[in-house]
């Protein structure tokens, strides 16, 4: 028959015993991994909000810098114009005054001066690259300050067909959005032509009447001839 013997008789009994309070009591202080994995989903939620807050008040910062006309050239070598189309649709989407009767120029003084006398705050002009027997297309577009002349950003999408247009619904505003709303905040600054207008001298209006004629004078008598044998003559 076996007896219980009491575990002051045994000192590795006490040891052990010892051993187990002080797992008991480090689980006891541990977090289960169900709430770790939860704390680190809050963490990453708490983030991801962040980050929309941050992006929707960049938006709204850009919506609200939009006053003024931007002139959207066609892209060159766009021959059906299908891709001027999406650029026009994606600024007209975000609240942007766009303009497409203006020819452009060459130069960033001519930008500046065209400009100045239609009070426009950018032009949008860029072009297209289609390579036959290539996958990839290329379309770039760049926004030119009307205030300065000169190009704000740039920006070149590189893709196969397929993709090239969901490419640029996805990421051209937010490229080019910033430099649009830059060159509208721009665009209220006083400015100073570059030179005096050119005055054309068409000729003598038309309501202006002729001028009156000279006086009319009485032609001087014919002089009479010499006559050598007049008794008035010189002898």
């Amino acid at each position: 028959m076996l007896r219980h013997t009491p575990a002051s008789l045994h000192p590795g009994a006490s040891t052990a015993a010892a051993v187990a309070a002080a797992l008991i009591a480090i689980a006891a202080a541990a977090p289960p991994a169900q709430a770790r994995g939860a704390g680190r989903r809050t963490v990453k939620a708490k983030s991801a909000a962040h980050a929309g807050k941050k992006a929707t008040a960049s938006r709204s910062r850009v919506a609200s810098n939009l006053e003024g006309k931007v002139v959207l050239l066609p892209l060159r070598d766009d021959d059906d114009r299908s891709f001027t189309t999406q650029v026009e649709r994606l600024m007209r989407a975000r609240g942007v005054e766009v303009v497409t009767d203006v020819r452009g120029v060459d130069t960033p003084e001519q930008f500046r001066e065209l400009a100045t006398h239609l009070g426009i705050a950018a032009f949008v002009e860029g072009n297209l690259k289609e390579r036959e027997g290539d996958a990839i297309s290329k379309v770039t577009v760049q926004v030119r300050s009307g205030y300065t002349g000169r190009k704000l950003t740039a920006v070149t999408f590189r893709e196969t067909k397929l993709h090239l247009r969901a490419e640029m619904e996805d990421r051209l505003w937010p490229k080019i959005g910033p430099a649009i709303a830059r060159a509208c905040v721009d665009a209220n600054k006083p400015r100073k032509r570059d030179r005096a207008p050119m005055m054309i001298q068409a000729g003598i209006p038309l309501n202006v009447p002729d001028p009156p004629p000279p006086p009319k004078t009485k032609p001087a008598p014919p002089a009479a001839a010499f006559d050598p044998w007049s008794p008035t003559a010189a002898r």
